[in-house]
């Protein structure tokens, strides 16, 4: 079944349980009514076939005389097509020709779907024959960039145009993705390629992969399997291995934090300004299924990301910390708090997501949120294809996407996460949850519809839940039956902010850290931390 097929019978299917849910009957109709569910969920588990790169065959002329599937899928040229048809400027078409007896000699040339790739030719040993051009895939190693990025002296916002074109990307979708106009991107380009030396576009890039090759080859900067994230540290513990994040100051108060599924982690303005301000370590590991940190079949994510927490914290010498939480990382503190309540001196849950329990309680939910609420109570297996598919649509068409897929209905927070500085949240969130093609997203998914209620009941630490007055994402009412189960529980309504808060007041969340790490006697004085609880 085609995709686009797929994505329209998914769309059918969402609307069917929209209109059955509120039926007493509605499970035993919408069952009867989805004929096509064994065919959509089959289609959802078919993987899109893995083309590999471009290859194509050019006599001296430049006409393309052969080429694989990939190139015919990807490049949409006929044989005999000329090689300056694809080409960036004919002129680079021409010196490629003229050049290539000479070696290896790059090729940058025009993707239909609006980016750039890269090709490399050899020369053949026979002049006379055909020249093969084999693609250089897009993405190298992070510590290859950042040695080249120093050795330009690039700043941090040159360094992420950088990483955009060597992608692929066109100067158009880094301005989107970064939320910077055009304008001021292309004026980060002169001011890249005056570093480098180069006049063009296309010999930056050429020269940037050059570079690159030649770093791997001479073997100067150790090559990593995948990307990291910006100040990332891999820690090897008894429970597997965890990429950790630390900012703020070293000798700070120490928050735990547990990321959300949507917030990322350093990304969020002003986040890491505000907590060297206040005085704050901030101690943020990948949850299970994200980035590094491997989630294994029928591992349990909560169980084992507080395992790893609390191996973090031993091996960081910390007894005691205030945890913050983001949206489904409430269910991670909450448990936390519950195995080790010793090593926590108190919880900020910002937004909290709360244990959700009955239809009534998602009341002042708007329609297409109580849909998937109800799906992931009853329907599981299939809230779980629906999640699948709408990450794979955010990887095929941007992460422009997010706001409107995860927030249909909640204008405000769209609004938030369309503001200049929210698309390098959304890039870095999405990374996160892509690495291991969203397991960790999905997992968090079902996790936002379990009913930890009486778990909750038990929890004997202070717990602070905060809510954005405009949020229509999450229950107030479930937050606030929360606020009131937790022994120690406080309900916080913070105005002008929603689900987004994260994103609109970091600095709120962060003060609200402060005073709880003050209150149970977790200070920073003149020689660092200390706890005098």
């Amino acid at each position: 079944m085609p995709r686009s097929e797929i994505d329209a019978k998914y769309r059918a299917l969402v609307d069917e349980v929209e209109a059955t849910m509120s039926d007493p009957g509605g499970a035993a109709v919408l069952a009867r009514n989805l004929q096509d569910l064994p065919e959509l969920l089959a289609g959802l588990d078919r993987k899109t076939p893995e083309i590999g790169p471009i290859e194509v065959l050019v006599d001296r002329g430049g006409r393309l005389v052969g080429q694989n599937a990939a190139a015919e899928q990807r490049l949409g040229l006929m044989l005999g097509d000329r090689l300056q048809d694809i080409a960036m400027s004919p002129q680079a078409a021409q010196r490629f020709i003229v050049n290539r007896d000479k070696g290896a000699v790059p090729l940058l040339v025009a993707d239909p779907a609006g980016g750039t790739i890269l090709l490399f030719g050899q020369q053949p040993a026979d002049a006379d024959s055909p020249m093969l051009l084999t693609e250089v895939q897009r993405g190298i190693d992070a510590a290859i960039r950042a040695r080249l990025s120093d050795a330009a002296g690039l700043a941090a916002s040159e360094r992420q145009l950088l990483k955009g074109l060597m992608q692929g990307k066109s100067v158009q979708g880094i301005a989107r993705e970064l939320g910077r106009t055009e304008g001021t991107v292309r004026q980060q380009l002169k001011s890249i390629m005056a570093k480098m030396g180069v006049n063009s576009q296309q010999q930056l890039i050429s020269s940037a992969y050059a570079l690159t090759l030649m770093y791997r080859q001479t073997g100067s900067v150790p090559a990593e399997t995948s990307p990291r994230l910006q100040g990332a540290t891999l820690h090897n513990g008894r429970h597997g291995v965890v990429a950790r994040h630390d900012f703020g100051l070293p000798d700070g108060v120490p928050v735990l934090f547990f990321h959300g599924a949507l917030f990322g982690i350093t990304a969020v303005p002003g986040m890491i300004a505000a907590a060297q301000t206040l005085g704050l370590r901030l101690i943020a590991p990948e949850r299970p299924g994200y980035g590094h940190t491997v989630l294994g079949d029928h591992q349990d994510p909560v169980a084992l990301a507080v395992q790893q927490a609390v191996d973090l914290l031993d091996a960081l010498c910390l007894s005691k910390v205030v945890v913050l939480a983001h949206d489904i990382g409430t269910r991670f503190a909450a448990r936390l708090a519950l195995d080790a309540p010793d090593r926590v001196a108190a919880v900020i849950a910002a937004p909290a997501t709360p244990p959700m329990q009955t239809w009534s309680q998602t009341a002042d939910m708007p329609t297409r949120h109580r849909v998937n609420a109800w799906a992931s109570q009853h329907l599981p297996g299939l809230m779980d294809k629906i999640v699948a598919l709408g990450l794979s649509q955010i990887a095929r068409a941007g992460v422009e996407e997010i706001p409107r897929l995860v927030f249909d209905g909640c204008d405000f927070d769209q609004a938030i996460l369309r503001q200049d500085g929210a698309a390098a949240v959304l890039q870095e969130a999405f990374e996160l949850a892509w690495a291991q093609r969203g397991a960790g997203f999905r997992a968090d998914m079902r996790l936002t519809n379990e009913n930890w209620h009486d778990e909750a009941g038990c929890i004997n630490v202070p717990f602070l839940c905060l809510h954005g007055e405009e949020s229509r994402t999450v229950s107030r009412n479930a937050v606030e039956d929360l606020a009131r189960t937790l022994p120690k529980g406080r309900f916080r309504l913070v105005e002008a902010a929603g689900h987004s808060l994260p994103v609109s007041h970091p600095a709120l969340i962060l003060r609200a850290a402060l005073a709880a790490a003050n209150a149970a006697g977790l200070e920073r004085d003149e020689f660092g931390f200390r706890d005098h609880s």
